[in-house]
């Protein structure tokens, strides 16, 4: 009597997948940012800013500035609410950045220099899902820091200065809760921000062997952009690169909400983040896997 071999009788690369596989590559690629020290020296520095930021103005006893610096700093020694707004400023142009580009770059090269890419590679897996995995681990690990940095704004906040209703940029004032969900929204724009150079990043670790290589090429990508739309003879640039929308968050701040720069800030970033994913997965789909 002949029985025909199921899947179940399958092994090595043409049997099923584990149930779960999905899952459990997010799962790895976790596992792998936990083990790296960078990960908590970024986390850290995501608590530590909004601390300085609450110690500082603390002992200055008020802006001592006269309101130059972040954004909603020179309300922040009459309001605690306002420190993770002041952090958020802070990190979103530079530090927020380099960490996207950090921890980007290093997911696909970093397996390159290790010797490991070609091993995970081995294994019955798709490019394309192995890029979206680590797209979505990076964006998980900024949100981790993004909202150490909220709840450290919060706390030193409350120490230092006091938790009190908000007032807006267009004169009303909120609630304590209401201020918050404000602030996560904030906070979420920031991410979806971070999305593209997430995207820049894992473009240049897919065809590059250096981690190093990824990073530098980003940041200076990224501050490039940023110097040209500084100019007014490159105001016709601004709409099409996302860093112009970077700030427009501030948006959330006015009564009503002025959503026309926010959607369009959103819409930019979709694209971008798309885009160069997308073409990151065509690049490594195609590439010769050596190490």
């Amino acid at each position: 009597m002949s029985t025909a071999a199921g899947p179940s009788a399958a092994h090595g690369s043409t049997g099923p997948r584990m149930r779960g596989h999905a899952w459990g590559a997010l799962r790895r690629e976790w596992i792998k940012l936990l083990y790296q020290r960078r990960s908590y020296l970024i986390w850290g520095g995501a608590v530590v800013v909004p601390f300085l930021i609450a110690l500082a103005l603390y002992l200055a006893g008020a802006d001592p500035h006269g309101g130059e610096g972040p954004l909603f700093l020179q309300n922040v020694t009459s309001n605690g609410m306002y420190v993770a707004l002041a952090a958020l400023s802070a990190l979103l142009p530079f530090l927020l950045p380099l960490a996207a580009a950090m921890v980007a770059g290093y997911m696909i090269a970093g397996e390159a220099e290790l010797g490991t890419l070609r091993i995970v590679l081995l294994r019955p897996v798709r490019r394309g899902s192995f890029i979206l995995s680590k797209w979505v681990m990076a964006i998980i690990y900024l949100a981790v820091g993004l909202v150490l940095m909220l709840a450290s704004g919060l706390l030193f906040g409350a120490v230092f200065f006091g938790l009190r209703p908000m007032i807006t940029l267009s004169g009303s004032t909120v609630s304590v809760w209401h201020g918050l969900g404000l602030i996560v929204l904030c906070c979420l724009y920031g991410l979806a921000a971070m999305a593209c150079i997430v995207s820049l990043a894992l473009l240049f670790s897919a065809i590059s062997d250096s981690s190093l290589t990824a990073l530098i090429a980003t940041i200076v990508i990224y501050i490039v952009v940023q110097v040209l739309i500084a100019f007014s003879y490159f105001d016709w640039l601004r709409p099409w690169v996302f860093p112009n929308y970077f700030l427009d968050y501030i948006n959330f701040f006015r009564d009503p909400i002025y959503w026309t720069p926010i959607l369009k800030g959103l819409a930019s970033f979709g694209v971008w983040s798309f885009g160069l994913t997308f073409v990151a997965y065509v690049l490594f789909r195609r590439k010769d896997v050596l190490s």
